[in-house]
């Protein structure tokens, strides 16, 4: 056998690089697709394996209270469930000591209205809301401490 050689020229051989160059470009990026699809497959179903917990407008404001390290918490609600009108929120203000209470928010579409204090609140301010109101305790002290 002989062998035959073969003279390229110059551009024959340009022609035969770019052509390499194109399919190894090709390749790559079809390399990379692939693996990104793969990856967002794996979030996508990372995400819906695990659906978050949509914490509603009242859950946060609790635990906004809680996490400023008070040590009372008193929720009050309306007996009847709805929301606070002006009168309401004129006897609340009446009857709780302002002087003792670091903090109100009005929650829950204005159904509920939450105050942290540092301070203890006589219970008679509290015997008086309770004939009003329905009260939740969330302190960390209790109030017969």
């Amino acid at each position: 056998m002989t062998s035959k050689k073969t003279n390229l020229t110059t551009a024959e051989k340009n022609k035969h690089v770019s052509k390499i160059i194109i399919v190894l470009i090709t390749a790559f990026f079809g390399i990379c697709l692939a693996c990104e699809n793969s990856s967002l497959k794996e979030n996508n179903n990372a995400a819906q394996g695990t659906p978050e917990k949509k914490v509603s407008e009242f859950e946060r404001d609790l635990e906004t209270m809680r996490t400023a390290n008070f040590d009372y918490v008193f929720v009050f609600r309306r007996k009847d469930g709805g929301a606070f009108d002006a009168e309401d929120k004129i006897f609340l203000n009446a009857d709780l000591p302002k002087h003792l209470i670091n903090r109100v928010i009005v929650s829950d579409d204005d159904k509920a209205v939450i105050a942290g204090s540092n301070y203890k609140v006589p219970p008679e301010s509290l015997e008086g809301l309770r004939k009003r109101f329905d009260i939740q305790d969330y302190s960390t002290k209790k109030e017969n401490e």
